[in-house]
């Protein structure tokens, strides 16, 4: 079905003068290309690249989701990006977290629909490296997200991933992520990741998601500040 979509995305693109003209290039990465879709729960994520004008992006969205209606995904996602950005996403871009901190994911995991492909533009991040800015922007969006249970719960979610990652995780496939959850024993982590994948079945109010994403946050910091210490608990 995905060879399906990304043949008729392409021709709707080539059939469309000004966003050919504009589109450097579109991506489809994450669980459709590393293999952990799951119906229902996933989302389509799509990331454009455009030369000069963003004004093509609204069309550019209605081809993805007509080209993808026939796939239950919960949302598609397009992040877009200007070209001339791409070789500094934390001071001329957005750092996206698919492009620096999971950057070794995407590079592993994308299909290139239209246009060429931005590896070899993008600059190297690696994970370790980005581990405290990733915790800070989280804790930041929870705070922005105060009264947002459906946020707080994606935002809890993604510090589930990344402490699955920070303790062993081999990739961010679904499977790997919930073995380490049940390994690690963090009850909390493991129930909202759960829920996660059962289309958030269980529901949290905010003050347990917060509450979760503050204590976990603080710890990784504290570890970060103190390696050795951390290492001998």
């Amino acid at each position: 079905m995905i060879d399906n979509t990304i043949k008729c995305i392409k021709n709707k693109i080539e059939k469309n003068e000004k966003l050919k003209d504009e589109l450097y290039s579109l991506i489809l990465y994450g669980s459709a290309v590393r293999g952990d879709f799951i119906k229902g729960v996933s989302d389509l994520d799509f990331f454009a690249v455009v030369k000069t004008k963003d004004k093509i992006l609204p069309s550019l969205r209605e081809i993805l989701e007509k080209c993808t209606k026939d796939i239950d995904a919960v949302e598609v996602d397009v992040a877009w990006e200007f070209l001339k950005n791409l070789d500094d996403l934390f001071n001329k871009g957005v750092p996206f977290k698919f492009l620096t901190v999971y950057q070794e994911d995407f590079l592993k995991n994308h299909v290139v629909i239209y246009g060429e492909d931005i590896a070899k533009i993008l600059p190297k991040y690696k994970f370790e490296d980005l581990i405290e800015w990733r915790v800070k922007r989280l804790l930041m969006l929870s705070d922005a997200n105060r009264g947002k249970l459906k946020m707080l719960h994606i935002t809890a979610g993604e510090v589930a991933r990344l402490l699955a990652l920070l303790n062993g995780a081999k990739s961010l496939k679904k499977e790997d992520i919930l073995e380490t959850l049940h390994t690690f024993g963090d009850e909390d982590a493991l129930s909202i990741y759960t829920s996660y994948l059962n289309k958030r079945s269980m529901s949290f109010d905010e003050d347990f998601l917060r509450k979760f994403i503050t204590t976990r946050c603080d710890e990784i910091l504290r570890a970060l500040e103190n390696p050795k210490t951390h290492q001998n608990q």
